[in-house]
């Protein structure tokens, strides 16, 4: 008798067991799906960003060469490219977070491809004046 139960509770105990490795092979795949997923995801999002830092590179070109009076038909144009560019960094800051990414905001960061700090913390959201606003006015 106590053979058969203890048996039993090899049986059940076993069956506990491959159920588990079973659900643990769905996560394994899930998460398979969801790093592939994030980093389709990511990496559209960093061409749409560097497809913007090019218009903006562009329009800074333009503001460079203006005149007094075209810069200023320009200057709209560049504040809403900027506070665009900024709201696609945000949004994918999420994506970067789920990643385990602690890449800076862009300006910020080490990869040469950003300012100095000072610039950077003129420049991006809640680290100083407003990107889109000119200190003069």
């Amino acid at each position: 008798m106590e053979e058969e139960r203890k048996k039993a509770y090899q049986d059940r105990f076993q069956a506990r067991i491959e159920e588990l490795e079973a659900r643990l092979e769905v996560l394994k795949a899930t998460a398979k799906r969801a790093e592939a997923d994030l980093r389709l995801r990511l990496q559209k999002e960093e061409a749409e960003l560097r497809e913007k830092l090019k218009e903006a590179r562009q329009l800074l070109t333009e503001l460079s060469t203006a005149s007094e009076d075209g810069w200023l038909e320009i200057r709209s144009g560049a504040e809403r490219l900027l506070r665009d560019l900024w709201a696609a960094w945000e949004r994918s800051r999420a994506a970067r977070d789920r990643a385990g990414s602690s890449a800076p905001p862009p300006g910020e960061g080490g990869d040469g491809a950003g300012g100095s700090e000072e610039r950077a913390s003129e420049a991006s959201p809640g680290g100083g004046a407003d990107p889109t606003k000119d200190p003069e006015g």
